[in-house]
């Protein structure tokens, strides 16, 4: 579990994009494990960095504030950052704030990834790291 127990997020990757998965509340009290977990997200040279909302139960204004954040160092970067809502809550949240009209926004995981080029054998090779925070 994090410090605050409210937020849980993992890792995956493979060569064109990193997916954090994140799944619970986050608030001022959880801010700063989301800004660690983007960061993290971050720091991998991928293309594509993919933000999965859809198990995030509330999405506060300090959360907002960490992915526009996120989003102008992806593109420092010379990466996409991209939020996949899932049809959560994330979805109103980020609609009502404006953020569906500055970050890249997509109903589903899948959908976010659907323009990444297929390897030969037909699937990626996504795999979990050794970061885990519950």
């Amino acid at each position: 579990m994090s410090e605050n127990g409210l937020l849980n997020w993992h890792v995956e990757q493979d060569t064109d994009v990193v997916v954090l998965h994140v799944a619970g509340e986050i608030d001022l009290a959880s801010e700063e494990d989301f800004a660690d977990a983007l960061a993290h997200a971050l720091d991998v040279p991928t293309p594509v960095v993919l933000v999965n909302l859809s198990k995030v139960t509330f999405l506060g204004s300090a959360a907002l504030h960490v992915l526009l954040q996120a989003n102008e160092e992806a593109h420092r970067r010379k990466q996409a950052l991209r939020v996949a809502h899932g049809g959560s809550l994330a979805q109103r949240v980020l609609t009502v704030a404006g953020l569906d009209q500055v970050l890249e926004v997509f109903d589903s995981e899948r959908s976010a990834l659907s323009w990444l080029p297929q390897p030969a054998d037909g699937s990626h090779d996504r795999r979990v790291r050794d970061v885990h925070h519950r």
